[in-house]
């Protein structure tokens, strides 16, 4: 039986908590050479943000089966709603990326969703936002994601971030009811799904020697 267990913890070795995703994400982004350029490939049009993916578009350019279950949200879209709340305070006023598979976003299929904070970088809150915008562009960070302008946006804000220091709470039916700001672009997606896996799962080598001795 616990050769069973071995065999199994053997081939989810090298998946469960697998970085290769987010390095092949900061090689690329070294890659690219300078901040100005990183921000002109992350940062255009389409890149990372797109418009709302709404289902009725998708069906009637036939990229779905009439059979699929509708959505109005997917993980990763950017929304804005007064319903969410962070520690038992509500937020007011800000934009969220949802956290949740798109799966559990169907009306009635979770109680709850997951979203995380999203902040806009502006030179009067950060004096040192350049260099905030570097580091962001390069994907190292476990506790931001560098996202481009939305459309809401004043002409003031630089940029924006995923914060993923906290996890915000709101009720699915309040989701439900959220203005949907963008949408994440494939890549955007890959991007998020990565970042979202490493910080979950990221696993340092000591702690698999830990635990791979004391199984032993």
């Amino acid at each position: 039986m616990l050769g069973k267990l071995a065999e199994l913890e053997r081939k989810l070795r090298e998946l469960s908590h697998d970085q290769t995703a987010i390095q092949i994400i900061q090689s690329f982004a070294i890659d690219l050479g300078n901040t100005k350029q990183r921000q002109i490939i992350f940062g255009s049009d389409g890149a990372l943000l797109r418009d709302p993916i709404f289902y009725q578009d998708a069906l009637e350019k036939g990229l779905l089966d009439e059979k699929e279950e509708p959505f109005n949200l997917l993980q990763g879209d950017i929304i804005s709603t007064d319903a969410a709340y962070f520690f038992g305070e509500r937020l007011e006023g800000m934009k969220f990326a949802i956290a949740n598979s798109t799966c559990d976003l169907v009306p009635h299929r979770r109680q709850n969703a997951i979203l995380f904070r999203i902040e806009a970088i502006t030179q009067a809150r950060y004096p040192d936002a350049k260099s905030i915008i570097s580091q962001l562009l390069k994907f190292k960070s476990t506790q931001r994601m560098y996202l481009p302008r939305l459309n809401s946006d004043s002409e003031d804000v630089l940029a924006n971030c995923i914060i993923f220091d906290g996890v915000v709470q709101i009720s699915l039916d309040d989701l439900q009811m959220a203005a949907r700001e963008a949408s994440l672009s494939l890549i955007g997606w890959r991007i998020f799904g990565s970042l979202l896996r490493t910080i979950m799962v990221r696993a340092g080598e000591s702690e698999v020697k830990l635990r791979t001795a004391l199984n032993s």
